[in-house]
């Protein structure tokens, strides 16, 4: 639902496709349609030849003739009745050329056809000469098709290969009437026609990676290119290499003729997809780069909301390596949470390929990054001789507990900074970016709390430890059954996705066990132990949550 949200408030900032799709487009269906007037024409003239509709036949060849000679300088020039631009590309412009001065001897061969002064030869001519149009003519084509698949445009070879049809409609109407004329050579090359003919019709429909044919998913065209199938085995059957009366030729012309419309209708939808698909594909690219820089922006924002946690987390394990409390591990554990801390905090101002951590660009990050830094550097040192001490160095455990809460608000005032840095008054992101805001305080609660016990315990300002703990213990509570439950006032959006609200679940048991550990005023020395045992579960589970709410897509 959220990626459809986005893209419905995208459509409105997402200009038209540009022009050079849709002319692109255009040339290569008109190129294409050159293929199937060489055929088609050679077809008309053998149809004279025959005396098949001799005189319809003659009207057809006369205005074949002027539209391919037409379309050939408008591919050249351009020609806005045809919709066809100037070609720029210098190797199509060449191969044009050159088919024009083809052209010119082929169209003489046929104004001969239609003014009657004929024989053998000029048949002859027309029969070995319009393979090499076409040969030529297809490669114009194929150009055509190249200078798109920059674009990676897929449908550009359906227009190719649905224009091809066409050609190829006529081409088998031409190979029977050569048969016809006496050209039984022409017999196997009928045959591979066919062959071509329904593999394409087939990859139109299906997809044919070898063809390079996606299948058609758009209802619209896959309905014409069923009827398309039926006419074709229809036109099939009458497709022989054989002798056929006069009748069965006409209605081999008349068959051919309605599939050619039929491919034509479908080449001309495939054309116009094109920009549907240049569309749909520029709102994808858009949908995914906002969608990759809010997931960017819900990373960072949690990754600094881990600092907050950190910053307690080391006041916990200072005073528990003070304790002598699990010493090797707790010491470890505090070393590595020091340098993650400084790690992530150098991440943030130049960038960490580790941490997926872009470097700061923004200078009001940077100016806050440069306030956590001036805080960081006298803790970072307290923490490094509360090690090197084995937490016997006083002076260095006073200072992480004067200047924890210190380093805890500027660490604070980074997240802050980052969301707002990062809003982008869409409010189902927004929404996101708070609740891993949210969820991720959480995390630092969970290590404060304990902070705070521990110095309760100690007898370390007891009454003021216990007021900020209890403080703590209720944040933590009303901020868990807000991202459960949802909470209207405070735009903090209700959970369905189901890992989830599983793993809520998860967090919300363990903290109706720990709650009340937590607010007793005396603990016996087994249920400190059970505190001290169960809080880095509960962080380890809340941290899970955290991550979900950052990476979910439906949340």
């Amino acid at each position: 639902m959220t990626r459809l949200l986005i893209a419905f408030f995208l459509l409105f900032t997402l200009g038209n496709a540009g022009p050079t799709t849709s002319e692109l487009a255009k040339d290569i269906n008109l190129a294409g349609k050159q293929r199937m007037l060489i055929q088609r024409m050679s077809k008309e003239a053998l149809m004279v030849a025959l005396h098949v509709n001799e005189q319809e036949a003659k009207k057809d060849l006369k205005k074949d003739m002027e539209l391919f000679s037409r379309t050939l300088q408008g591919l050249l020039q351009g020609d806005k009745e045809l919709g066809l631009v100037p070609v720029e590309d210098q190797k199509i412009k060449e191969a044009i050329s050159d088919l024009q001065k083809r052209w010119a001897p082929f169209k003489q061969a046929l104004e001969k056809v239609i003014d009657g002064n004929f024989d053998k030869k000029t048949i002859e001519y027309i029969k070995k000469n319009n393979l090499d149009l076409l040969k030529r003519m297809n490669a114009i084509v194929e150009m055509y098709v190249a200078l798109n698949k920059g674009a990676k445009i897929k449908r550009a070879q359906a227009i190719n290969l649905a224009g091809k049809e066409r050609m190829l409609s006529q081409k088998i109407a031409k190979d029977v009437l050569l048969v016809q004329y006496g050209y039984k050579d022409q017999a196997p090359i009928l045959r591979e026609d066919k062959k071509l003919f329904a593999r394409i019709l087939h990859g139109l429909q299906k997809g044919d990676k070898k063809l390079g044919l996606e299948e058609t998913k758009l209802p619209w065209i896959n309905k014409e290119l069923h009827k398309a199938q039926k006419m074709w085995q229809e036109y099939e059957k009458l497709a022989v290499p054989k002798k056929l009366s006069k009748e069965k030729l006409r209605a081999l012309v008349q068959k051919s003729n309605l599939l050619l419309s039929q491919m034509d209708k479908i080449t001309k939808m495939y054309e116009k997809s094109i920009n549907r698909e240049k569309r749909a594909r520029a709102l994808s690219q858009l949908v995914s780069s906002f969608e990759k820089q809010e997931q960017e922006a819900k990373h960072i924002i949690n990754l600094a909301g881990k600092q907050r946690m950190l910053t307690q987390r080391m006041s916990k394990l200072a005073l528990m390596d003070a304790l002598n409390i699990d010493k090797q591990k707790t010491q470890k554990l505090l070393k590595n949470s020091y340098q993650l801390y400084d790690k992530t905090l150098r991440g943030f101002l130049v960038g960490d390929k580790e941490l997926q951590l872009p470097p700061a660009k923004n200078e009001v990050i940077k100016k806050e990054i440069a306030k956590v830094q001036e805080v960081w550097k006298p803790f970072k040192k307290s923490v490094e001789q509360v090690l090197a001490s084995q937490g016997k160095d006083p002076n260095a455990l006073a200072y992480i507990i004067a200047d924890n809460e210190e380093l805890l608000k500027r660490s604070n005032d980074l997240v802050q900074t980052f969301k707002k840095e990062y809003a982008t008054h869409n409010f189902l992101e927004d929404a996101r970016k708070e609740i891993v805001d949210i969820a991720g305080r959480q995390r630092m609660l969970t290590q404060k709390m304990t902070k705070e016990k521990m110095l309760v315990t100690l007898g370390i300002d007891p009454q003021t430890n216990w007021k900020k703990m209890v403080t703590t213990v209720e944040l933590f509570d009303t901020s868990l059954k807000r991202l459960m439950y949802g909470d209207k006032k405070h735009y903090i959006i209700k959970p369905t996705n189901p890992k989830l609200v599983a793993q809520y679940k998860k967090v919300a048991s363990l903290w109706q066990e720990l709650k009340p550990l937590y607010l007793k005023k005396k603990n016996s020395p087994k249920e400190l132990n059970r505190i001290i045992q169960k809080n880095p579960i509960l962080l380890k589970e809340m941290d899970k949550a955290v991550k979900l709410s950052e990476v979910v897509l439906e949340y």
